[in-house]
């Protein structure tokens, strides 16, 4: 057992290193059109969105760092998890309330929020979810990760798991088919 929990572990930091990452990395390289879809969301209060625009980037940042710090691990998986459960919140609010806005959750995209951003959110819960019970469950005597060699098979889930939650945008844009686009008729 301890082992799997080695190798949960690795793949969960992994993944939420890379999304976390990825997402902060999207986010700072595109600020104003991040404030731009939070505001267009509706979903913080209008006065917050600068200071939710600059603090989300450097929060995610933060966690995708202290995953790997074993004396943080358990309180950063945690806070991912509370923090994937608001933006899950959100993007079903506005989904609910059917507002057509992307997300910019890793940087400037025009794919609408919709069913696939619920997916992939889901994804990382229960990534981030199980890495915050690996880092729980963990025995102190057992390894914090498998040794190499033995590590390649589950870094190379993570990566993959990752790419695929980064991509959702991308994704769901191709499988969606063509977007509607509302013109004006012409007399």
């Amino acid at each position: 057992m301890n082992t799997l929990a080695e190798h949960l572990r690795l793949i969960c930091c992994c993944v939420a290193s890379l999304v976390l990452g990825a997402s902060a990395l999207g986010k700072a390289r595109a600020p104003r059109e991040f404030a731009d879809a939070v505001r267009r969301m509706r979903v913080v209060p209008a006065r917050t969105v600068g200071t939710v625009a600059v603090a989300m980037p450097i929060l995610e940042a933060a966690l995708a760092a202290a995953v790997w710090i074993p004396p943080l691990a358990t309180w950063a998986f945690a806070a991912a998890t509370v923090l994937t459960v608001a933006f899950t919140a959100a993007l079903a609010s506005v989904i609910a309330r059917s507002i057509d806005t992307s997300c910019s959750c890793f940087g400037v995209s025009a794919a609408p929020v919709g069913p696939a951003h619920l997916v992939r959110n889901a994804a990382l819960l229960l990534v981030v979810g199980a890495g915050c019970a690996a880092t729980l469950l963990r025995d102190s005597t057992a390894a914090l990760f498998p040794a190499f060699p033995q590590a390649l098979l589950g870094l190379f889930v993570a990566v993959c798991t990752s790419a695929l939650i980064i991509a959702t945008d991308v994704l769901a844009e191709v499988f969606s088919g063509p977007r509607a686009t509302h013109t004006r008729p012409t007399h």
